[in-house]
């Protein structure tokens, strides 16, 4: 029954929050002393509450780049990652965090880690540039970004994680992937691309059913 939010903002309602505040309903308030730097991303997980961004402190406590809040107080995942996180997936007790980051842990992961909930660990060889958005269903995970590699193999901002090896999805985008959903097996995809596995209308948004890319009518006018 409560609305998170994160962000650059350093009040929200007119009360001090810094980069992260709660609406219950009638009035916002903030959580402990927030954090030092935007929020870029937020989860809902294990009835906590975890915000990813640019950030290293959170309400005093060292947190590099992401922390939990249960409550009550902020904590950090381990050592956290040597730089932003931009996205953030939970399946089951596996939380995945995509970013600009190169370590995550003190362990090397290429904008791309999973943690156990005592560890971090990379999956593969990562992606060769940022992701800025993950996506997970039965076991499978999305990412989408700016990268053009994804375990050591050509994918085009968008590809799949199986929990052993990455796959491509088609020909993947012309340019970044920004946003991505699942709802029943169907993958969506937004973002600053016009063209999706060469796809016709593609533009700015689509939809990929597990063997190919289609168009949502004529697609955008602008980036999702």
């Amino acid at each position: 029954g409560e609305l998170y939010a994160g962000g650059a903002f350093t009040t929200a309602g007119g009360t001090a929050a810094s980069h992260v505040a709660v609406w219950n309903g009638a009035v916002w308030s903030a959580l402990a002393g927030g954090v030092d730097g935007s929020v870029n991303a937020l989860l809902v997980s294990g009835g906590g509450l975890v915000a990813g961004g640019a950030f290293t402190k959170a309400d005093g406590v060292t947190a590099n780049y992401l922390a939990a809040w249960d409550d009550s107080a902020w904590s950090a995942f381990g050592s956290g990652m040597n730089d932003g996180v931009l996205a953030l997936a939970v399946s089951g007790s596996t939380l995945y965090a995509g970013g600009l980051f190169t370590t995550a842990g003190g362990v090397a992961a290429s904008h791309i880690a999973q943690w156990d909930g005592t560890k971090w660990s990379a999956l593969g060889s990562g992606t060769n540039m940022p992701v800025h958005a993950l996506a997970v269903e039965n076991g499978t995970l999305y990412a989408g970004g700016s990268f053009t590699m994804a375990g050591g193999a050509a994918a085009n901002r968008i590809a799949k994680w199986d929990g052993s090896a990455w796959s491509p999805l088609g020909t993947g985008m012309d340019d970044t992937v920004l946003a991505l959903a699942l709802d029943n097996g169907t993958l969506y995809a937004g973002g600053d691309f016009t063209s999706a596995g060469g796809v016709a209308d593609t533009k700015f948004i689509a939809q990929w059913n597990g063997a190919s890319w289609a168009p949502l009518e004529t697609g955008m006018d602008n980036s999702v």
